[in-house]
């Protein structure tokens, strides 16, 4: 209705005027002024009321009620506003009140008045609005606290009703924020920081984090990033940083900082110290992954990607030479920046195959191979099918190089390691004696010698006999390893070429490595010698095979067995279905002769076949049946500890 509008329009203040000339109560809020002024407004009938007596005429009256009695005390002055009329029914629009006229004396407070009924739509009359009586009687005496009171009251109610309320509110504090929001989301099981670190949307290297909910890798934490967009598409709001460790909540972007994310921490970089690494050789107790599954640290499988199962025999066997395991974890050299990224994935990759904490008993080395195809110029590539031989070539001169190696036998832990040294003697054959006999050295001519390092030593087959009788034709031929170590023993020769050649080691090397050679090619077909190599597997005496004036009281030679490496393949083939199996033991501590601690036995010693990633434990009989290729022996001492020197290296820098 045009009346409640026209009212509604106006302010408390307005209101309250109007009720004040109306003589009507003033407490209340905005609605309940309106409706009481609703209330006392006469109702749009055919019998209009009569209009209520303008506020001149009510504040005539009021004048002569103090005339007529003057002997009462009168009430405190009060500040008159300004006299406003009641607006009749129908209003169209508010009408500005009226200029206040001066007030020759103060006003008195507000007679009561009886309420006004407004009609309520049935048929009886309209009531009308009953007049103020003046009383002969003095009004009543108000305090002038009562009255402040009320004024103040009033005056808070104008300004609760005009004026919003304002709230001061404190500038938040993000020390005392839980730092452990959304970590319950975290899966352990999806992680896997094995592959190599590489954006799954932008195929980029830099600023990489892997989300901890799915284990996919992201780029960048801004808000145009891909782990940006994943956090909020996804509802995955942890990550970490792969270089720098750190891990955030995203979208928020603040860094959480909680014990519990030591173990993804570690998983990523494992570090280690000397002590933990003489308990992890000196235990053969297993450790337990997320499954609760066993396993032995060092003894663990490798993803075959594709066809680089001869690349993870020759890894396995390397990462189980401990004076090589130990530079690469524990030099700070090998995980510097300035160093080339071969030697940081390959010291990477050693920290996994030896981490006590794992999540699964397995790693990829993908991330390695990868960097070994791009330093190789692709010549060792996960994809096709190579020869562990010359993968194990490349590999350990590589890094000889990029650690600052140079032709010196110390100076790198490569050439400390495997590096030894052969004398070979040459002489022109004039004649070959008498018929059917072999050619010998003649001491009266001319015997050129020459010295030549080595990391491995080739070992070469007896050919295996042509014919078989029906009874033997299933017989593989074998032969002691003393007789193919014979080759070096300064006495057999060899001819080619119509030259004659013999062997002898001036200089052993502590670690010793052996490549038996089964694979002889021709123009028409590759042919394998399966011809089975009989060894022990401890104590081997290098002594006849070394110059006497090398060996001393203070060097042994005798080597005990590290690694085999051995290949299978289909009968009557070279290489069809081949498989490359790594066997590999555990080091239950010994004394100087080589007896067992105290409380242990030969069961303690267990020997594990690992092809791919099946590793089981085998019988150690079984060692030496198979078609070994890569052997690696480690030289005896004392404590079992090889104190390698090595001169300080100058690393080869990374390429820009």
């Amino acid at each position: 209705m045009s009346d409640e509008a026209s009212l509604k329009k106006l302010k408390v203040p307005e209101l309250k005027d109007l009720l004040r000339a109306a003589g009507l109560p003033l407490a209340g809020k905005k609605d309940d002024l309106v409706a009481r002024l609703l209330d006392a407004a006469p109702s749009d009938t055919s019998d209009p009321a009569p209009a209520p007596a303008p506020v001149e005429e009510t504040a005539a009256r009021v004048e002569e009620s103090d005339e007529m009695d003057t002997d009462a005390p009168a009430p405190p002055p009060v500040a008159e506003p300004a006299p406003v009329t009641l607006p009749a029914s129908p209003l169209p629009t508010p009408t500005p009140a009226p200029a206040p006229a001066p007030a020759p004396t103060p006003t008195p407070a507000p007679v009561p008045t009886s309420a006004v009924h407004a009609r309520d739509g049935n048929d009886e009359p309209a009531p009308k609005r009953a007049k103020v009586q003046l009383s002969d009687e003095a009004p009543p005496k108000i305090d002038d606290s009562v009255a402040a009171e009320t004024e103040t009251k009033a005056q808070e109610e104008i300004e609760e009703e005009e004026e919003p309320p304002v709230y001061e509110f404190e500038p938040e504090d993000d020390s005392g924020r839980p730092t452990d929001l959304y970590l319950d989301t975290i899966n352990r099981s999806a992680l896997d920081f094995d592959f190599e670190r590489l954006c799954s949307v932008t195929l980029s290297h830099n600023n990489i984090y892997a989300c901890l909910t799915d284990g996919k890798f992201f780029q960048g934490r801004g808000k145009t990033s891909p782990a940006y967009a994943h956090s909020i598409a996804e509802d995955h709001h942890v990550y970490i940083n792969l270089t720098t460790l750190k891990v955030y909540v995203l979208p928020d972007g603040y860094e959480v900082t909680d014990p519990s994310l030591d173990d993804i921490k570690y998983l990523l970089y494992p570090t280690f110290t000397p002590s933990l690494l003489a308990r992890i050789d000196s235990s053969t107790s297993p450790s337990f992954d997320l499954q609760l599954k066993p396993y032995y640290p060092g003894f663990i499988g490798l993803n075959n990607i594709k066809s680089n199962s001869y690349m993870n025999a020759i890894l396995h066997s390397l990462a189980h030479v401990i004076p090589l395991r130990d530079f690469f974890i524990l030099s700070p050299v090998t995980s510097s920046s300035e160093t080339t990224e071969l030697v940081r994935r390959f010291s990477t990759f050693v920290r996994k195959v030896w981490n006590p904490k794992a999540f699964k008993g397995q790693v990829s080395p993908h991330e390695l191979l990868q960097e070994c195809a791009n330093a190789s110029g692709k010549r060792f590539k996960i994809t096709e099918v190579g020869d562990p031989l010359e993968f194990l070539s490349w590999l350990l001169n590589q890094l000889h190089k990029d650690l600052g190696g140079s032709k010196k036998p110390r100076s790198s832990i490569i050439y400390s390691a495997f590096q030894g040294d052969v004398r070979v003697d040459d002489q022109q054959i004039l004649t070959t004696g008498e018929y059917g006999g072999k050619p010998r050295f003649d001491v009266g001519r001319e015997i050129k010698t020459t010295h030549s390092p080595f990391l491995f030593l080739a070992i070469d087959l007896p050919p295996p006999p042509l014919f078989q009788d029906a009874v033997e034709k299933n017989i593989i031929p074998q032969v002691p390893i003393s007789a193919v170590l014979a080759k070096y023993n300064g006495l057999q020769t060899q001819e080619a070429k119509g030259v004659l050649r013999r062997y002898k080691m001036t200089r052993l090397p502590p670690f010793l490595i052996l490549h038996i050679k089964r694979f002889t090619k021709n123009n028409f077909v590759e042919e394998k010698n399966p011809t089975i190599v009989n060894f022990p597997l401890r104590g081997v005496d290098m002594q006849d095979y070394v110059e006497s004036t090398a060996s001393s009281p203070s060097v042994a030679t005798y080597y005990d067995l590290v690694s085999n490496i051995t290949h299978s393949s289909a009968a009557g083939t070279a290489r069809e279905e081949t498989t490359w199996k790594a066997q590999v033991h555990l080091r239950p501590p010994r004394d100087a002769n080589g007896k067992l601690a105290d409380g242990l036995t030969e069961d303690d010693e267990k020997w594990f076949q690992i092809q791919d990633l099946i590793v089981e434990e085998i019988n150690s009989g079984m060692i030496a049946l198979g078609e070994s290729y890569i052997q690696i022996w480690e030289r005896r001492t004392g404590d079992q500890k090889h104190n390698l020197i090595v001169d300080p290296p100058r690393v080869k820098t990374k390429k820009l």
